[in-house]
């Protein structure tokens, strides 16, 4: 070996050839492809955790009044304008400086089930559905809920619609939607729209009766809710009724002619004062109830037991007696309706019940939803000519999630 010889080990590798540089091309673009999908990965999930919280956030958020694009289901005469309150701090992002006011007058309610209104009025608190909180305008519908509602009633309407049975939604008020005036004073800086205002506004769409106004326009001249009770009054209700029947008229005059039963007047009878356990007392009684001019036709009440009562027409089929039946010979129609209902059905009963031939009265259980009645079922067993949906405004607090 001469000096200018390398040993072995020493010895300079042969340039490699264009195939053995291209050896290592797949590993370059495995790394390249693992960086990537890395990057994506991360990108994907940031994006999804964004998009998680944006989602959380819009669910929370209450539901607008804007106006839907849908032709409104009902002409204008079903649900009249009523007046708005004067600011919408709740839906209009000032709910801070809203509930600011509500802190600082609620601290002695705290452990009170009711309160205390203008005039010796009283509301219940929010032991009841958030009853008070609706009343102000605090408790809205977030946009989940809202839709929830209108995918619940809107299935209702599509099992009604193939089965060629017109659908008819009344919202019976709270007494707080009729007499907002009312309320503490301290509320009307605050008070705002609640879950019907959201509804209407939201969802033409649906056949939603609205009776507010009419019993609002009434309640100047005779009371048409008591001062110590939470249900509009007998006279209240067959206020209610006409509006309602005037809607199906208007809409449904294959149904019948549901002229309004002539009155000769109002009495106030006894109070039903639901406050009475808690020392509230009303000095000037207000329970209003409508004189008819004619005697009432006579209804047969059938209970789930089988058992059956003939009546004279002015009793009441209460809410803690149903599922219940009724006939009426002689009524102002020969159809039929299916009413799902809750206690505001009380009193309407009695002008209901004169109006349909037969009645399938049923409780919508919408605040024990494990217990809502199966709408197909009821009307596969009864086949009613109208299904009316009788739910009182203050239900409204319990959105129906679709199983």
């Amino acid at each position: 070996m001469s000096l200018r010889d390398l040993p072995p080990e020493q010895n300079v590798p042969p340039r490699r050839s264009l195939i053995g540089r291209l050896y290592y091309v797949p590993l370059v673009i495995l790394m390249v492809c693992v960086l990537f999908i890395t990057a994506v990965g991360f990108w994907a999930r940031e994006r999804n955790s964004a998009l998680t919280s944006e989602a959380a956030a819009r669910a929370g958020e209450p539901a607008s009044l804007s106006t839907g694009d849908t032709v409104s289901a009902l002409p204008e005469s079903c649900a009249p304008a009523v007046d708005p309150p004067a600011q919408e701090l709740w839906l209009e992002g000032r709910a801070a400086e809203a509930e600011t006011v509500w802190q600082a007058n609620t601290a002695d309610l705290a452990n009170s089930a009711y309160v205390e209104g203008e005039d010796g009025w009283v509301f219940w608190n929010d032991i009841q559905a958030n009853n008070f909180s609706q009343a102000v305008g605090r408790r809205t519908l977030t946009t989940v809920e809202a839709d929830q509602w209108h995918s619940y009633l809107s299935g209702m309407k599509t099992v009604l619609d193939a089965a060629n049975i017109p659908f008819v939604i009344a919202v019976t008020p709270a007494k707080w939607g009729v007499y907002p005036e009312k309320l503490p004073a301290w509320t009307q800086a605050i008070r705002g729209s609640g879950p019907l205002d959201q509804m209407l506004a939201r969802y033409p769409d649906l056949p939603i009766v609205d009776v507010r106004q009419p019993l609002r326009e009434a309640s100047v001249e005779t009371p048409v809710f008591s001062k110590v009770n939470s249900h509009w009054t007998d006279y209240g209700a067959y206020l209610g009724w006409n509006a309602i029947a005037g809607c199906i008229d208007e809409t449904l005059p294959q149904l019948g002619d549901f002229t309004p039963l002539p009155v000769d007047g109002v009495t106030v009878g006894a109070d039903h004062n639901e406050y009475a356990d808690y020392g509230i007392t009303n000095d000037v009684p207000d329970w209003t109830q409508p004189d008819y001019a004619d005697a009432l036709r006579p209804v047969t009440i059938t209970l789930a037991d089988g058992s059956v009562t003939r009546t004279d027409g002015t009793s009441q089929t209460g809410l803690m007696t149903l599922p219940a039946s009724t006939e009426t010979e002689g009524a102002q129609s020969d159809s039929s309706a299916l009413v799902l209902r809750d206690s505001f059905g009380d009193a309407l009963s009695v002008p209901l019940q004169q109006s349909f031939a037969r009645t399938w009265q049923v409780r919508h259980n919408f605040d024990a939803p494990d217990q809502r009645p199966d709408l197909a079922a009821l009307i596969a067993e009864h086949h009613p000519d109208v299904v009316i949906l009788q739910v009182a405004q203050r239900h409204l607090n319990f959105a129906p999630a679709i199983p």
